[in-house]
């Protein structure tokens, strides 16, 4: 895997956006994506939505489905099974703000990719792509890398996988988002389930690291190969981390695909 080459933030680029699927840079910023307003309506629809918490110590609550949820305790047809609520879980957040930030950015990813780009599926049926979070709490150490993750599903067959997150609504403090570049490779046994989340720090030791803001209005993108973290911060009064995102993965024949 091969390492980036400097760690500052690149611009939105064709050129730029297969470095970072290559891991020649850290990230990729789009600023300005939302306006004020925009943010302030999503915001404030994502609070009112169907919000669900995660079984971790850290309060942090999410509206749709991840896909790591269903790796390894249910099937791949319950995953699909599920896709249509999530979808329209989020979709009441997007109707209420009169504003889609998924379909912008797929949008935007097309205008600047030479092949198609769409949500993942699998059996004919859509994944989901499009996962609301709002917290203040911090995010352990982690990888989200399909090929070891999810090696049964179809986009385990991806030989590059970012993340992009579009901020909605800022903390006072704190909230950055730190990436290592040490590409995840473990070791796996038959039958083992990897261990890709509260990852030990001796992994990151000795890595170049990035940290980024999460800016209201803005766009990050990076490699999720790549361990990260957020770190916990001090909200506005009533205000959180409020954001939307998904993985963003490039397949064989270099069409990308989006899910969360």
């Amino acid at each position: 895997m091969q390492t980036w080459t400097d760690t500052v933030e690149h611009t939105l680029t064709r050129a730029n956006l297969a470095l970072l699927l290559d891991n020649r840079i850290p990230a990729i910023r789009v600023p300005g994506f939302a306006d004020a307003a925009e943010c302030q309506a999503f915001a404030a629809a994502a609070k009112a939505g169907r919000m669900q918490y995660y079984n971790v110590s850290d309060r942090i609550g999410y509206i749709g489905l991840a896909q790591f949820q269903y790796r390894w305790t249910k099937t791949k047809a319950e995953f699909l099974a599920d896709v249509p609520q999530a979808q329209a879980d989020v979709q009441a957040v997007f109707d209420a703000a009169r504003f889609n930030p998924l379909q912008r950015v797929i949008a935007l990813l097309r205008s600047h990719w030479d092949a198609p780009v769409d949500i993942a599926h699998e059996d004919d049926k859509p994944y989901f792509a499009g996962i609301v979070r709002s917290t203040t709490d911090k995010i352990d150490l982690h990888v989200d890398w399909a090929p070891v993750n999810s090696p049964d599903y179809a986009i385990g067959a991806i030989d590059g996988q970012l993340g992009w997150n579009f901020f909605a609504e800022e903390l006072q403090s704190g909230g950055q988002t730190h990436v290592y570049n040490h590409p995840w490779d473990p070791r796996v046994n038959a039958g083992e389930i990897p261990v890709s989340y509260g990852l030990d720090r001796a992994l990151t030791q000795g890595a170049t690291s990035f940290t980024y803001n999460p800016t209201a209005g803005d766009v990050v993108i990076f490699n999720t190969r790549n361990p990260h973290e957020i770190a916990a911060g001090t909200p506005r009064p009533g205000g959180s981390r409020v954001s939307i995102g998904s993985f963003i993965g490039r397949m064989p024949d270099r069409s990308l695909v989006l899910w969360a």
